[in-house]
């Protein structure tokens, strides 16, 4: 399997972007290679994760008990018991999903390749799918209200709505925005720079982060942006925000920023450790995850202003994590490789094996 995940793999490596010449990028040839044979069980079945074979690319708790977590070949998985037993949810597709956002134990919104957005109000019972207007791959999705929302993805491309997903509207990266001159040589025009990751501060205050240190903020909910300086070229893969002032983003070189001005300005963090991508990064209270490439886990027990190692298996020294997320009582799960899911529990992190018998790292 790659060492990336399959959605990025053509920004693995720092500073420079790759991308095919004229012709389908990259990241589509990965995600149709990491690509591997579907588990056998029914839509709405009990799952067991010792059947999840396929990559984990986002996972979406808004409750302690209540979450989501989607992947290749359209798998949907879902738990109302905190992870303790899943379902396997069915959208109809077979297209990888490679982001959610969610709401409540009821509303969600999963996004992924070629544009595609699927929309639930009953918990995952049924899957809506919409039309963006866009066939370029969705990255990253956040929602601020059951209205409003925001994807990002290739090539410069957004997607918008005001009426909970039933009408996008399709828009690019501003022609205004400076990309630094490490962008030269790769041929990426500013309005063809990829987006990875979205996040609200609040209904008002959306951040998309993407390639070459990309950051832009909108203070109208995701209708219009403006670029903010990153001290970095880096591309960054995940972007949170707590509030509308304090926030991080993560990427490749081991780069962590913060914010504590709403983006006015941001600080390099220290990491703990070097040479390693970072893929997402969430903070709820003073618990906080960074998850990346090489089993790479951080975490930070004040509010992300400080962060360390946390320990995982060397065997997972192949394998990407791509997502966090924590529920509001600190609780939560974070996906990735290979079927591979770790369960949070305020500063303690669990690995759920797909291979094995559960155990505590």
């Amino acid at each position: 399997m790659l060492a990336h995940p399959p959605q990025i793999e053509r920004a693995a490596v720092p500073h420079v972007t790759k991308r095919a010449p004229r012709g389908r990028p990259r990241a589509a040839a990965a995600l149709l290679g990491a690509f591997v044979a579907a588990i056998a069980s029914a839509a709405g079945a009990p799952v067991s994760l010792r059947e999840v074979r396929q990559s984990l690319f986002g996972a979406c708790f808004p409750t302690d008990r209540d979450g989501w977590m989607v992947g290749e070949l359209g798998r949907i998985f879902h738990t109302s018991d905190g992870g303790t037993t899943w379902e396997r949810q069915d959208a109809g597709t077979k297209r990888p999903f490679l982001a959610i956002a969610c709401l409540d134990a009821r509303t969600a919104w999963i996004a992924g390749k070629e544009g595609i957005v699927y929309g639930t109000t009953d918990g995952g019972a049924s899957w809506t799918p919409a039309t963006t207007g866009s066939s370029r791959h969705l990255f990253g999705l956040a929602f601020a209200n059951p209205d409003r929302g925001h994807g990002v993805g290739d090539y410069g491309t957004m997607v918008h709505t005001e009426d909970a997903g039933r009408h996008w509207t399709v828009s690019q990266v501003p022609p205004d925005v400076v990309l630094p001159e490490s962008a030269l040589d790769t041929g990426v025009d500013p309005g063809d720079v990829n987006l990875y990751a979205a996040s609200y501060g609040d209904a008002d205050h959306l951040w998309v982060a993407g390639e070459f240190g990309t950051i832009m903020a909108s203070d109208d909910g995701g209708r219009t942006f403006h670029q903010q300086h990153a001290p970095v070229e880096s591309t960054l893969f995940g972007i949170h925000f707590t509030d509308a002032r304090h926030g991080w983003a993560v990427g490749i070189d081991a780069v962590i920023l913060r914010t504590e001005d709403g983006g006015a300005t941001w600080q390099m963090q220290t990491p703990p450790v070097r040479q390693q991508s970072f893929y997402d990064v969430f903070v709820r209270g003073q618990n906080g995850w960074i998850v990346g490439s090489a089993g790479t886990v951080l975490k930070s027990t004040d509010g992300g202003v400080t962060w360390t190692a946390e320990p995982t298996p060397i065997e997972l020294a192949a394998n990407w994590i791509r997502s966090v997320w924590l529920g509001p009582g600190g609780q939560g799960f974070a996906v990735g490789a290979e079927g591979l899911v770790f369960r949070i529990d305020g500063g303690t992190l669990q690995r759920l094996e797909g291979r094995g018998p559960t155990r505590a790292l």
